[in-house]
């Protein structure tokens, strides 16, 4: 009897240490592939790219625009042929990253260094249902066309680009990027994010 209760307290105090020594290895082989995980450059890549939102701030504006012309030989306006529209449009401009854009300098696993390459405009759209063109002056040799004022308008597009880039556009997409990449990495387990920008 005695030595049934020998053998039982054996194996009481033998269990404990055996799920130790399982749990404990569990740990270690986790950690350790997760470190990997975090140490791999093309993954972090592939998962920035598929959950983050690239397209870092949405600007949307309303523009009014006032087009003259003529026809012309040799600058020398030829008569009758002045025309004027305005066009009235909304737009929405994208700006962000690229994937091939972002590039990982330095990896340990708790710290990273990200070099941006470039922040850019990503897409710029007109809402064609919300386009008005009107207060139109037709010419007898010179009519405004459909495919004139959609040419036009794309002009227009370019112009109002640079404007807000001229504004500081640009900055706030850095802002705003260099901030979704630290949320974002930080939350993947980097202890310490440093972003950067060419």
């Amino acid at each position: 009897m005695l030595q049934k209760r020998k053998k039982f307290n054996k194996v009481t105090v033998l269990l404990p240490i055996i799920l130790l020594v399982i749990t404990a290895t569990y740990i270690s082989i986790k950690l350790k592939s997760e470190k990997n995980l975090y140490e791999d450059n093309t993954r972090v890549i592939d998962t920035i790219s598929q959950v983050l939102d690239l397209n870092t701030v949405k600007y949307n504006y309303s523009n009014i625009v006032t087009v003259k012309k003529d026809k012309s030989i040799n600058d020398f306006k030829i008569p009758f042929t002045e025309k004027s529209f305005i066009i009235k449009y909304n737009g929405t401009i994208n700006g962000g990253i690229k994937p091939e854009d972002i590039k990982v300098i330095k990896n340990t696993g708790t710290k990273i260094y990200i070099d941006v390459k470039q922040c850019r405009i990503l897409d710029h759209y007109i809402d064609d249902k919300n386009m008005y063109v009107y207060d139109v002056k037709n010419s007898i040799f010179n009519k405004v066309q459909v495919q004139e004022v959609l040419k036009d308008l794309n002009k227009y597009k370019q112009d109002y680009e640079k404007k807000i880039v001229n504004e500081g556009f640009m900055d706030e997409v850095k802002s705003n990027t260099k901030s979704s990449l630290e949320n974002l990495l930080k939350n993947m387990g980097y202890k310490e994010v440093v972003v950067s920008f060419k």
